[in-house]
This record gives structure tokens, C-alpha cells and sequence, in this order.
């Protein structure tokens, strides 16, 4: 009987958070105020009275692409391996990959990722794209480590991710804000 990993989350302590939410919108116990999207089921809601679009979406979903390539590249990172994959595979999750979903064309083109991923799988940071639209949009949740190169990337809810790295702070808040997000903005 194969024991299950206990999930360690000691790293929260010393992460670098990296979101779409802008600082202002926090308040002093730092909670965001502003009511705004938080995940690509969100496409066609109104918020601030404006209906919110897939291309609105998929900019910011690129962006979260760019900041993990971009550390991967400034860790030295050819590959992330996958760890504690939690995937969902039941018929109401598959249903996401239906002409019905806004995201369609584009989850065909994740699909053999999603078919195929597993525990320790490594990922080259030519596909890496696929392995973070696949958190993004709650196909699955997975940690994308490379331990040699100490750097960590990790996913939670409402689009908030995680970098654990020897990256120089300055250097890397510069290349966040370069692509458009924002870097521990509590």
C-alpha cells in the first residue's frame, strides 16, 4: 500500500507572492476589497460593471506564464518537476474540454498534457506554458520545483502563486511589475 506524501507548507513563511491584484486594493490587515475575478469560470461575469472577456482572461493567464518562465530563467531552470499533483479526471471536471467552454481551443491544446502528467514528470521550459494553464484553471494543483536550481513555483486559490527562490528580490519584483503583475503586494 503506497503511504500518502504529507504535504509540507513551511515554504508559505519565506514565498514571494506574485498576483493580478493591485496593492492599493488591500486593506491594512491585508485583505483585497475590490470585487474582481478569480478564475476563468469568471469569463462573462460583470465586475465594475463591465462584463469580464476571455481575451481579458487569457492576457492575464499569459502573464502568469511570462513571470514563471521568466524565473525559470533567472534561476538557471531548463525543466520544474511536478510535485503533489492533485489532478481531476471525473466526468464534471472533463467537461471543461467541451465546444461549450469558452476556453475550448485552447484546452485542446492542453489536453495530452493533462492526460499525461503525473508525480515527478519533468517539465522542459518549453512546455512549462501548459503545466501553468493547467493550475490556473483548476485542472489541477501541482508544486513545479527544481531543487538543484532552488527554485519553487506553487499555485493557490484566486489566482495568488508562489516563488520560493535565491532570485535577488529587487531583481525579480522589476521583472514581475516588467510583465505586469505585482510582487508581494500586501
Amino acid at each position: 500500500m503506497k503511504l500518502e506524501k504529507e504535504y509540507d507548507d513551511s515554504w508559505r513563511w519565506t514565498a514571494d507572492l506574485i498576483v493580478k491584484y493591485a496593492p492599493e486594493n488591500y486593506d491594512e490587515r491585508g485583505i483585497y476589497r475590490k470585487d474582481e475575478w478569480t478564475s476563468s469560470s469568471d469569463i462573462g461575469e460583470i465586475y465594475d460593471g463591465k462584463r469580464f472577456t476571455r481575451e481579458e482572461y487569457l492576457e492575464t493567464e499569459d502573464k502568469y506564464v511570462q513571470a514563471v518562465i521568466r524565473g525559470m530563467e533567472l534561476a538557471g531552470c531548463s525543466f520544474l518537476t511536478v510535485e503533489y499533483l492533485s489532478i481531476y479526471r471525473d466526468k464534471r471536471e472533463m467537461k471543461r474540454f467541451t465546444p461549450k467552454n469558452t476556453l475550448y481551443e485552447q484546452n485542446k491544446d492542453l489536453y495530452d498534457m493533462f492526460l499525461s502528467i503525473k508525480e515527478d514528470m519533468r517539465i522542459h521550459i518549453s512546455q512549462i506554458e501548459k503545466a501553468v494553464r493547467l493550475n490556473l484553471r483548476e485542472f489541477m494543483n501541482c508544486d513545479l520545483t527544481n531543487k538543484k536550481k532552488d527554485f519553487y513555483v506553487r499555485f493557490g486559490f484566486d489566482y495568488y502563486m508562489y516563488f520560493n527562490s535565491n532570485i535577488d528580490k529587487c531583481i525579480l519584483k522589476k521583472e514581475i511589475e516588467k510583465i505586469g503583475l505585482y510582487f508581494n503586494p500586501r
